[in-house]
């Protein structure tokens, strides 16, 4: 089909969607409304496949460059308005379900392809592909490529007469009998699903961490919790944290923290001590170095908030207990409309989304570390 026949037929589409809007529907009866209903929802279940197939061309055909953006991801959403997430959702189900378009040759199947038939046809709905696909990813790497594709032909089977409930049960126990011992301990699928993932800054300047450690991992931060997050080590709450040696037995008594509580003080403290090493090298030709930047009009953190360059908003009070070392750098800075800010060095300089400061006379690489070593709150002046 060229691509006028392709216009002619959305077209035509548009045309329907429009007489089916101007349809009175107040007329028509239960039974009639359910039938409508049904095609409507057949119709709507279609059209992500055929979207599918025109992403994988389109990504065929031209580069985001060409488009004005950076990737894919950011082209989908500044065009249509919406989120990177669910641009990146798009563009995997593309990846999945559409026809795959080598170098050379003709186009190949999707690699979900019975999920695919199934989707064009509308047997099927999103929330069908997904449980599917989360599915199929949950496979051993011991199946081979023909119980793979059996295993999802017998879950669409499934879906296009069952909801994604029972479709998600009929996958968890296949997936048990397959696999009943659970994964042989394999230093590949380690490596394969490690990972430590940072969640988004919440309203309340928090940020989730959710990790998943091979045992080689988890032996070293095993030991360093064993010291550093003991009852009475790197306390914050204490004048001066113990962070070496034992603790008095009063900083023992007095300390009311949980284990989860004393564990994030020790990663802090491990970071801090990282820092103040002097070890950490460079990055970007930079000394890695945390940025601290504080508003101009006054020396002292105001109450309310600092803000590490590229980093998420600090509150000042916790801040004000870095001390001023070549790891932590106070810079005076303004915030201008638009949540950007400007380094005072870099007068000259145009203001970054990210917020880091775009002047060289920093001396340090905007970002990627942690604070220095605990010391107790002092003045920055």
């Amino acid at each position: 089909m060229s691509g006028t026949d392709l216009q002619a037929a959305v077209a035509a589409v548009v045309d329907a969607v429009d007489a089916l809007a101007g349809c009175d529907s107040d007329l028509a009866t239960g039974t009639e409304l359910v039938e409508v209903l049904d095609e409507l929802e057949t119709v709507w279940c279609r059209l992500p496949a055929l979207r599918h197939r025109l992403l994988a061309r389109l990504q065929t055909e031209t580069t985001p460059q060409q488009m004005g953006a950076k990737n894919w991801k950011d082209v989908l959403a500044i065009r249509w308005r919406i989120t990177t997430a669910e641009a990146h959702r798009r563009l995997s189900d593309a990846a999945l379900l559409a026809p795959r378009q080598p170098v050379t040759g003709p186009p190949l199947p999707p690699v979900l392809h019975a999920t695919s038939v199934a989707q064009a046809q509308g047997l099927i709905n999103a929330e069908h592909v997904e449980v599917i696909r989360k599915a199929v990813d949950k496979l051993p790497g011991f199946v081979d490529t023909t119980t793979r594709e059996q295993f999802e032909v017998d879950l669409v089977r499934t879906a296009v007469g069952a909801g994604p409930t029972d479709v998600e049960n009929a996958a968890d126990l296949t997936l048990f009998l397959l696999d009943q011992d659970g994964p042989e301990p394999d230093d590949t699928e380690r490596a394969r699903t490690r990972g430590v993932t940072k969640g988004k800054q919440r309203r309340d300047a928090m940020t989730d961490l959710a990790a998943r450690l091979t045992p080689e991992a988890w032996a070293v931060f095993e030991v360093l919790f064993a010291k550093y997050a003991a009852p009475g080590m790197c306390n914050p709450d204490d004048p001066e944290p113990c962070i070496s040696g034992t603790p008095t037995q009063a900083q023992i008594d007095n300390d009311h923290r949980s284990l989860a509580q004393r564990q994030h003080d020790a990663l802090l403290a491990i970071g801090r001590i990282a820092l103040m090493s002097g070890e950490v090298g460079h990055l970007n030709g930079l000394p890695v170095a945390v940025i601290i930047r504080t508003p101009c009009k006054t020396s002292n953190p105001a109450p309310g908030s600092a803000s590490p360059a590229a980093a998420p908003a600090c509150p000042s009070k916790t801040s004000s207990g870095w001390p001023d070392t070549p790891t932590i750098i106070w810079r005076c800075s303004t915030k201008r409309p638009g949540r950007r800010w400007i380094c005072s060095a870099a007068a000259g300089s145009p203001p970054r989304r990210s917020g880091s400061c775009s002047s060289p006379a920093t001396g340090a690489a905007p970002n990627r570390a942690a604070p220095s070593a605990p010391t107790a709150p002092r003045s920055i002046m």
